[in-house]
């Protein structure tokens, strides 16, 4: 294969032209389609979501919904090892997000002024659980882990459906162990309409979240329109390695193949101060791909290949290494490096979904098992959003308490900005209250 080691600055441009589509999760045309799609499941319901499915996943169901007995059936199917390992994963998840979870508040904070907040759970949530590059048992986790830690009361699950038109048994035992109320299978972005307007099968909820390729991102987006909460640029797998010459050139290569085993879309990038670590790596990635399972060899072929985007990169000093991570702004960050250089990259990063630190802290630990939200914006969009966690499953209400001293301290502010806005009924309002002395 041929190498994928570029340097800094020299191949800057040519790094600029290989991810130059990585910026743009859906285009036009894709939104386009997405907003039919939400006008066919507004028009006809569950029937156009079982003519949907049919459509662009292959596969004919006649009914939404899992039954209980299925649903049942799924966590009695887990082996004892796989399902102690999933309540393990959701005890870490729940502690990690009780801990994330915002509190209401008070605070006087002028005389006679008191301010603050009341946080409350959204009443109900769709999670959306892709299956197309295989299970995702940890996103089922971690979203609704985080929805049920946050008090979300009707917590409902959608994922794609298999050949034989039921869905992944282990995911949806997953879910129902970590809280999921309901289940309903179907295309995605026809389910997350569903979602958004509600049909006969299909309860509207008030938060939609999950992660997925362009299509889906897009039907996120048009979610929003119709006034549910979410979670923008949660699209194809990413991750970049900041390594310097202390690092090992072989776990390097295994945390490149980590992320790069998820699909062909998938961005696995080193970045390193060393060119000894950059050869080293490359070579024994060549090697580590050879070991790989069948199935999956072909994604990380792809993402290493001519059209891939899989790289390593040489930056001549650290700070030109932070500055093309704070750039790509990846989804999950990992810094493996001498402890002063360590410090200095975590002072430098602002840009990253989730970073994490040392050698003993590889993606897969973050995926699984630490508890923290593998959910997190790709495609450039960690520059200005955040991963999804029970904070995204409450929501705030502004408190305002003023007492009749800290209103006459005001007023002056009152009549002269509703004088200029041609409003005088705000300074009546007010005006009316200091007039009266019971």
């Amino acid at each position: 294969m041929q190498s994928i080691i570029y340097r800094l600055p020299e191949q800057k441009e040519l790094l600029m032209e290989k991810y130059k589509t990585h910026k743009t999760l859906f285009g036009r045309e894709v939104l386009s389609g997405i907003l039919n799609i939400f006008d066919e499941v507004a028009s006809h319901g569950d029937e156009a979501i079982l003519e949907l499915t049919k459509r662009y996943d292959g596969v004919e169901i006649t009914e939404l919904m899992l039954t209980d007995g299925y649903i049942a059936d799924c966590v009695a199917s887990l082996t004892p090892t796989l399902r102690s390992a999933v309540e393990r994963a959701i005890r870490n998840v729940r502690e990690v997000n009780t801990v994330l979870l915002p509190q209401s508040w008070s605070r006087e904070i002028r005389p006679g002024t008191i301010v603050g907040e009341t946080v409350s759970p959204l009443e109900s949530v769709g999670i959306w659980i892709p299956a197309r590059k295989g299970p995702l048992l940890s996103t089922a986790v971690m979203l609704v882990a985080a929805a049920k830690t946050a008090g979300v009361k009707r917590i409902i699950v959608g994922m794609p459906p298999l050949q034989d038109g039921c869905g992944d048994p282990g995911t949806v035992a997953a879910a129902r162990l970590a809280g999921a109320d309901q289940f309903v299978i179907g295309n995605g972005v026809a389910v997350i309409a569903g979602f958004a307007q509600g049909t006969a099968a299909i309860p509207e909820v008030d938060g939609i979240f999950g992660p997925g390729p362009g299509g889906i991102a897009a039907a996120m987006s048009v979610a929003m329109t119709y006034g549910k909460r979410s979670a923008l640029g949660i699209g194809p797998t990413e991750s970049v390695i900041l390594a310097d010459d202390t690092a090992d050139p072989v776990r390097l290569a295994y945390d490149l193949l980590n992320e790069g085993e998820h699909g062909p879309d998938s961005s696995s990038i080193l970045v390193t101060t060393s060119s000894r670590v950059a050869r080293e790596t490359e070579t024994a990635l060549w090697r580590c791909i050879g070991e790989v399972e069948e199935g999956r060899r072909q994604n990380v072929r792809q993402v290493f290949g001519p059209g891939g985007k899989g790289a390593i990169i040489v930056a001549t000093d650290t700070d030109q290494a932070c500055d093309w991570v704070n750039w790509f702004a990846p989804e999950h960050l990992m810094v493996v490096c001498a402890k002063e250089t360590e410090a200095r990259v975590l002072s430098k990063i602002a840009n990253a979904g989730e970073v994490l630190i040392g050698q003993y802290t590889p993606f897969s630990a973050a995926n699984y098992g630490i508890g923290i939200t593998a959910v997190l914006p790709t495609n450039h969009f960690a520059r200005a959003y955040s991963g999804v966690t029970s904070k995204d499953m409450v929501k705030y209400t502004t408190v305002g308490q003023l007492s009749r001293d800290a209103l006459a301290d005001i007023a002056p502010v009152i009549r002269e900005l509703s004088a200029y806005e041609q409003l005088p009924c705000h300074r009546r309002a007010a005006d009316i209250r200091l007039a009266d002395r019971g």
